[in-house]
């Protein structure tokens, strides 16, 4: 954390402006502002500490800022000087490793960006900006490497902020404003179709059920070109939503109540309980996992809810039909956001606390699935801030937050999440949220190559959930403890363990479990030498995570990776065209690791500067085995 300065005029705040062209603004007209650094070298040089959020080795900085240099330590103590005075009275930089100390009243807007409001982020001056825009890095393909990826980053960020901010406009009424927004989104990724969906939803919340159509239609031709694929069947969905948020009846006078059935004469439910007993059926049905019977009935609650304009109930009525999108239903992520989202705007309304933890709890989850990890993190803490001492949410808390910090390398940080997850669910007595913290430990575990603890950790989740007859979940662990089986040479364990888990995930049609057991089984036959069905097998491996669009981003990427560490040193045509997608798509997520591991792979192939720029992500990373990964170019 930055430490507080004080100077002889109190507090000067300011800003640092890396979003669109860079620049120093300050709150203080007097004395009059030094200028701005001189050369893309210290703004660079700012970017890189900025955006490491931790000490950086001048080694490091001067190798890839100013490594052609006639004297690199002299030209990196020029640019220091100069990011010193640019940034007087704003921010120290000093020490080895180099740490950016800001000043109380800094802002950053890459920081904002990662981890504020999304309000503030929208409020930003440079927001929709790229990151250093009309600053090109000289003499130093590293370097160059290095930013695009950041780039990356930062736009996958924007994009994030803008679909937190549409849906939170959406849920409060403001359809207009989450239109526009929505607009934003896909014009920054007009690929994602996540996005033609919620613009399609503010459309019809705004009455322009033309408009939707024509976005629907235009979203499908765009795939057809562009993909060869046709949009999910939830695109199409959108233009069936409804605007949940108020707390109006839906149709005045919609009609009596029958009976002593507590139901009004459309069937909706019409009294205080009779909304609860739909929204406990609900609840039931889903459990035993009949979501389509759970989905009506707690759709009915949430419009009896709303019928009988009570806050509390509609709260949890919402966030019931949120969690059972989320878990239950395949392709229903976007409506699922949508309904969590109004669920927060009720429950604030009532003072529902417990309610609003649960539903940003569940919101945290989906931003993990997306690779949103900052907004993720977010949801997270409001979620524990809400949830007070409650041991069964703070388990499931810790469960998400550890698999993300997982997936971007923290893997300190994701360790003691995971094992606070674990002693939360014990005390709990919640055997689900134990057996999975648990897997997720083994997982890191086998991604650091510990397999000791990994299959401590793994043998007991699968011990958990087998008691549980929990058998959809059986093929995560599974896959897992079988590549443990794979690095210890034991082939046979290996085969069995991932040919049960394939087969228990494609009779649960879960494509993550999938993805992974598709690719132990690559790499299983390469480990037998046969090439052929390894390339067929981890080729299959990615394909399966898309083809379900609310799988885990990160088993996606992990695929990917599996891929070019098979074909790049063998050569396989298509490999540089696997690394660049696998590069794009885990930097624009901020995985960390698999950034440094799509380098690794463009230094084996020979590509400029990418031995550098792997070795410089590797060094940032707590993690052994990529350590121990050898480092060709």
């Amino acid at each position: 954390m930055a430490r507080e300065h004080r100077g002889r005029r109190g507090l000067t705040p300011g800003a640092v402006a890396l979003l669109g062209p860079p620049q120093i603004r300050r709150a203080e007209p007097h004395p009059p502002a030094p200028p701005g650094p001189r050369g893309s070298k210290a703004w660079l040089l700012l970017a890189y500490l900025v955006l490491a959020g931790r000490g950086v080795p001048r080694s490091r900085l001067t190798g890839l800022l100013v490594g052609d240099a006639d004297d690199p330590g002299a030209a990196l103590r020029w640019n220091l000087s100069q990011l010193r005075r640019a940034l007087d009275g704003l921010a120290d930089v000093g020490g080895d490793p180099l740490v950016l100390d800001l000043r109380p009243g800094t802002v950053v807007d890459v920081r904002v960006l990662a981890s504020g409001a999304w309000a503030d982020a929208l409020a930003l001056p440079g927001f929709g900006g790229g990151l250093l825009e009309g600053l090109t890095p000289r003499g130093s393909a590293a370097l160059e490497l290095w930013l695009a990826a950041e780039r990356e980053r930062v736009a996958g960020l924007t994009a994030a902020i803008l679909h937190e901010a549409a849906h939170a406009r959406l849920a409060r009424g403001d359809a207009a404003g989450a239109v526009d927004l929505a607009a934003r989104l896909v014009a920054a990724e007009p690929l994602a179709e996540r996005g033609h969906e919620l613009w399609a939803r503010a459309l019809v919340a705004a009455g322009d059920r033309a408009g939707a159509e024509r976005r629907v239609a235009e979203c499908r031709a765009l795939f057809r070109r562009e993909l060869g694929v046709e949009p999910s069947p939830s695109l199409a969905a959108a233009l069936r939503s409804r605007d949940l948020a108020g707390l109006g009846p839906r149709v005045p006078g919609a009609g009596g109540r029958r009976g002593g059935t507590g139901l009004t004469a459309s069937g909706t439910p019409g009294t205080p309980a009779a909304v609860d007993a739909a929204v406990e059926g609900g609840e039931g049905a889903a459990h035993v996992g009949a979501y389509e019977r759970a989905i009506d009935l707690l759709r009915a609650g949430v419009d009896g809810a709303r019928d009988l304009g009570d806050d509390a109930r509609l709260a949890t009525a919402l966030g019931a039909l949120g969690r059972v999108l989320v878990h239950g239903v395949r392709g229903s992520d976007e409506e699922a956001v949508a309904v969590l989202h109004q669920a927060l705007v009720a429950a604030r309304r009532s003072g529902s606390a417990d309610v609003a933890a649960r539903a940003a709890l569940e919101l945290g989850h989906v931003e993990t699935l997306r690779g949103r990890y900052p907004r993720a993190g977010m949801w997270f803490r409001r979620s524990r801030e809400l949830g007070g001492d409650d041991a069964r949410l703070g388990a499931w808390v810790g469960v998400f937050d550890g698999i993300g910090r997982s997936d971007q390398a923290d893997y300190a940080g994701a360790a003691a999440a995971l094992a606070e997850a674990t002693e939360d669910a014990r005390s709990a007595g919640d055997l689900r949220a134990e057996a999975y913290a648990l897997t997720a430990l083994g997982r890191l575990r086998v991604l650091r190559d510990e397999p000791g603890p990994a299959l401590a950790a793994l043998d007991r989740a699968c011990a958990v959930a087998q008691d549980l007859g929990w058998t959809s979940f059986l093929p995560f662990p599974r896959s897992q403890r079988a590549e443990v089986l794979l690095r210890a040479g034991d082939l046979a364990g290996a085969e069995a363990g991932f040919e049960g888990a394939y087969a228990l995930a494609c009779q649960v049609g879960d494509p993550c479990w999938e993805g992974y057991a598709l690719r132990g089984r690559g790499l299983l036959a390469a480990a037998r030498g046969d090439d052929a069905a390894a390339l067929d097998l981890l080729t299959a491996a990615p394909g399966a995570c898309r083809r379900q669009r609310d799988a885990h981003d990160w088993v996606e990427a992990h695929c990917l990776d599996a891929l070019c560490g098979f074909a790049v040193p063998r050569e396989v045509p298509g490999a540089a065209a696997w690394v660049d997608e696998l590069e794009g798509f885990a930097a624009r997520r901020g995985m960390r690791e698999l950034v440094a591991r799509a380098g690794l792979h463009r230094a084996a192939l020979g590509q400029p500067g990418a031995a550098e720029h792997a070795a410089a992500l590797v060094a940032g990373i707590d993690n052994p085995a990529l350590a121990a990964e050898p480092i060709r170019g």
